[in-house]
């Protein structure tokens, strides 16, 4: 593949994408519809792309920035909805798959069907996510599709490399169960050693582009030595991801933070993107090699497939609610019973995507009905992205399930202004401590005081207004005037410190659970905003 290729999928990416977003729908289903598009065109050529390199360059990144954007705690508060989806589920649907393949295609051995049913079992959380989100789907339900977004990818990922290295030996059931539980514990065992060693570096770094730089290294870091050793890479990535997300991230500046944000986004939309057209162009040359096969069995073979993903996720969730202390699994209030309607949502949300489009693409070329198996994949994201994607906000709004979450900006005004009335009761003390002018501390202390003169006017008039925030966040500003060098050298420092002990209260929060994940997400964003704006 050549530069203006490459070229031109970026520009493609980029195009679809504005679309979308003019569209207001995930940008991921018309990618995918892209990708079609692409694989019916007359020039369209197969793209010669090493297995290994695709394993390499799409999955750890992807998984990566998912396991940073998933909370600890929200795992462990959503364990049981999350492990019923993201290991149960899997398992379940990679097993159902794998039987359907193998019924209905002869001469097909259990280890290309069960390779199928691993690619095809894990849902994709960008689309569910983006799609929740933007509707504002209640906030218990988006976090339980996020976790079961990055847990089913490693459930289900783990479960691929064993059925597809089954393919090339014979393995007995003891076999594959002594492979699958090494590559479990040692994979975690070297993400975790990785997560350590990476946050040990940073703090002996500054710089926020080479903090970033190390950031990238990390995942690749964790998977390379996970996957030589026969361990699972995947498990590997999240483990360094949630060791990271959970210890790792106060090692970086404010500016390395906010950063991080902007590169991370940047880097899954472009894979995302690319795994989509590259499939396209997979598909052309796979059906040509399919013509040996009819129409009415890859129809029979397709229908079958889609129709057991979809129709065991519904059914799964339905039998799930009906068990002893299920009505409590999907509710979108805690203490409250879930009905039909949040059940049958989240059911509909099993989405597939970019995870399993790289799955099937990095599938050996020796790899026994190879061809068949991107087919089948393709035609499972098809119908669940395309088909399920543009159906649920409808679905959603039909039963009444959107929540615009008054309560998430009432919430982050107030634990702003509970560090803010933190620093204030510090800021004599952290003066004296520094050795600050009595000048320097009171201008720092008006300008807090101007900032929660606001905070309290916001919060006044998020209450009025019921919850919706018609009021942008300001932040403590450097007074205007002419400074000594030593004078404003005191103040910057002094705000660090001020920040540093909020930094510290609001860790205190959320650990205690004082605050939801995304309100202290939302505080430290604009704590880090405040430091970096900071006049040098």
């Amino acid at each position: 593949m050549n530069i203006a290729e490459i070229l031109g999928l970026l520009i493609g990416i980029v195009l679809i994408a504005t679309v979308a977003d003019r569209l207001r729908i995930a940008y991921p289903i018309l990618l995918v519809i892209a990708g079609l598009v692409v694989a019916i065109l007359p020039f369209a050529h197969r793209v010669t792309l090493e297995p290994d390199l695709i394993l390499l360059v799409f999955l750890p990144p992807l998984i990566y920035d998912a396991s940073l954007d998933t909370s600890i705690r929200d795992l462990r508060t959503h364990w049981r909805p999350i492990l019923l989806l993201a290991v149960g589920l899997v398992l379940v649907t990679m097993t159902l798959v794998a039987v359907v393949f193998h019924l209905l295609v002869p001469g097909s051995n259990w280890g290309e069907a069960f390779a199928l049913g691993a690619i095809v079992s894990p849902p994709d959380s960008v689309a569910a996510t983006q799609i929740a989100g933007k509707l504002g789907l209640p906030r218990r339900l988006v976090t339980i599709l996020g976790g079961e977004g990055l847990m089913n990818d490693a459930t289900a990922l783990t479960a691929y490399q064993v059925a597809v290295a089954s393919v090339a030996t014979t393995l007995t059931v003891a076999d594959v169960a002594a492979k699958f539980a090494f590559a479990v514990v040692v994979g975690i065992a070297i993400g975790i050693a990785v997560g350590w060693i990476g946050t040990r570096l940073l703090q002996f770094t500054e710089t926020p582009v080479i903090e970033n730089t190390m950031l990238l290294i990390l995942p690749f870091a964790a998977y390379l030595p996970a996957d030589e050793v026969g361990a699972s890479g995947v498990l590997a990535v999240v483990a360094t991801g949630l060791y990271f997300g959970r210890y790792g991230s106060r090692s970086l500046t404010a500016a390395a933070r906010l950063q991080q944000r902007q590169i991370w986004e940047l880097i899954v939309f472009l894979l995302t993107g690319l795994s989509f057209l590259l499939v396209g162009l997979e598909l052309r040359p796979v059906l040509e090699e399919l013509t040996a096969r009819s129409s009415g069995s890859l129809a029979i073979e397709s229908l079958a497939v889609v129709a057991a993903v979809i129709l065991l996720r519904l059914a799964w969730m339905f039998g799930a609610s009906a068990l002893p202390g299920g009505k409590q699994l999907f509710s979108t209030t805690k203490g409250v019973p879930s009905t039909w309607r949040e059940t049958t949502v989240v059911g509909w949300a099993g989405m597939r995507g970019a995870i399993s489009l790289a799955a099937a693409l990095a599938l050996p070329t020796s790899f026994a009905d190879r061809d068949l198996v991107l087919f089948l994949t393709f035609s499972v994201i098809v119908a669940t992205l395309v088909g399920q994607g543009l159906t649920l906000p409808p679905l959603i709004r039909k039963l009444g399930l959107i929540s615009r979450d008054e309560q998430d900006h009432v919430l982050t005004a107030e634990a702003r202004r509970r560090l803010i009335v933190l620093a204030l009761s510090r800021m004599d003390e952290l003066g004296a401590e520094q050795g600050a002018p009595d000048e320097v501390v009171d201008r720092l202390r008006s300008g807090y005081e101007a900032l929660l003169d606001h905070v309290d006017r916001r919060l006044d008039a998020l209450s009025a207004n019921g919850g919706e925030d018609g009021s942008p966040e300001e932040h403590v500003v450097d007074p205007g005037g002419e400074e000594g060098e030593a004078a404003l050298a005191a103040e910057i420092d002094l705000r660090r410190r001020v920040i540093a002990v909020e930094r510290d209260e609001l860790d205190r929060l959320a650990a205690k659970r004082s605050v939801t994940r995304r309100v202290a997400d939302e505080v430290r964003a604009a704590l880090d905003i405040d430091e970096t704006t900071m006049r040098p």
